[in-house]
């Protein structure tokens, strides 16, 4: 009988993947702290605090009939072992801040550029950074689309998507990890992508700039800027790091 290695290893791989979802949700994270932010009635509020995660830009809203205030955090991850399939969660607390969840809470209508989330401290949206970082993969609304890029090393990754946030969405969650994506919704809307076309996050090189570590997060805004492709709808969010399971 004829052995396909290559069947063997995915099913190996699919083994691994559940047993590490399921450690996530027994344990959910080995660093228990999280923080909680609000961007009703023109004024940012954020309580709480989460280690390696930091606001870097508060913008007051002009409009206290919708959630316009904008926020601009970035995440700082830990590189890891690539030999190690669970990414560290299986011997806790190893896992530490390896993947970042960030669970959004929506208001019935959204416009422009929602949220935004990107490994390039320049990206300004459609795959665009003015070439400031080779590793500027990013993912945004725009209106009620989602888009996701691929890094400047993936010329042709381009997804322009739906279903997301469709209307009766309240609760966006996404996830992200080195060269990894999943994203929910409150309705059941799944999307996961596990690529080297997404954010560099484990010391990877960068022929543009310089090599990082870290995930910015635009909520209302881009990241680039507070008043360029700017949005409405993303009232308050709850940022943590959750114990990774993904590539």
């Amino acid at each position: 009988m004829k052995i396909d290695a290559a069947a063997i290893l995915l099913i190996l791989a699919s083994l691994s993947r559940t047993y590490c979802q399921k450690l996530t949700d027994k344990y959910d994270c080995c660093i228990p702290d999280q923080m909680k932010i609000s961007l009703q009635d023109d004024v940012a509020v954020v309580s709480g605090s989460v280690p390696f995660v930091n606001v870097m830009e508060l913008t007051n809203g002009i409009d206290r009939s919708v959630c316009d205030t904008k926020i601009l955090l970035n995440a700082t991850f830990l590189k890891y072992n690539l030999d190690d399939p669970c990414q560290g969660c299986t011997n806790i607390p190893k896992c530490g801040n390896k993947m970042l969840r960030i669970d959004l809470q929506l208001e019935s209508s959204l416009t422009g550029f929602s949220f935004h989330v990107g490994d390039s401290r320049t990206n300004n949206g459609y795959k665009g950074d003015a070439s400031t970082q080779e590793n500027d993969a990013e993912f945004h609304s725009v209106g009620y689309q989602h888009n996701l890029y691929g890094s400047d090393k993936c010329p042709d990754m381009s997804l322009v998507m739906s279903g997301l946030l469709s209307p009766g969405v309240t609760t966006v969650t996404i996830f992200v990890g080195n060269e990894f994506i999943r994203v929910t919704n409150n309705q059941g809307y799944v999307y996961e992508l596990c690529s080297k076309c997404l954010f560099a996050l484990n010391g990877q090189s960068d022929s543009q700039g310089p090599v990082n570590e870290d995930i910015f997060i635009g909520l209302n805004r881009i990241i680039d800027s507070p008043s360029y492709r700017v949005g409405t709808g993303v009232c308050g969010a709850v940022i943590k790091w959750a114990c990774p399971w993904g590539c």
